[in-house]
């Protein structure tokens, strides 16, 4: 299986996500209730999980060679997420990023909910 696909497996596994493509890059994004928490790269082999700064940046510190930091060219440089080399990290770490994006980006309740249920991603 891909990474793409296995994105797609555990991401659509968490509570109320919807699969819509990027209005200009035509690549998969994930959303829970209206907001994105992941979107795919153009060309498959990476990926961008909307994880709070503070965790990209040591994630990215952990891990230079892999993962970056993105922030939007316009905007004053507005914080994005965590682009990741999807090759140069473990799957294990991959399925963790998916859940952590979905969880800051999630409603509260929801995440609450979510955690009160037990439930983890297929």
């Amino acid at each position: 299986m891909t990474a793409t696909e296995n994105i797609r497996r555990w991401a659509t596994a968490l509570p109320e996500v919807e699969e819509t493509s990027h209005f200009r890059f035509h690549v998969p994004i994930f959303k829970v209730r209206g907001r994105t928490f992941l979107g795919m790269g153009k060309n498959g082999t990476t990926a961008v999980f909307c994880i709070s700064e503070q965790q990209a940046e040591n994630t990215a510190a952990a891990d230079p060679s892999a993962c970056e930091p993105v922030r939007r060219r316009d905007a004053g440089r507005s914080f994005l997420g965590l682009q990741v080399e999807l090759g140069n990290i473990s799957e294990d770490r991959i399925r963790s990023l998916v859940e952590d994006a979905w969880r800051n980006q999630a409603p509260k309740q929801l995440v609450a909910e979510h955690d009160r249920n037990g439930a983890t991603p297929a």
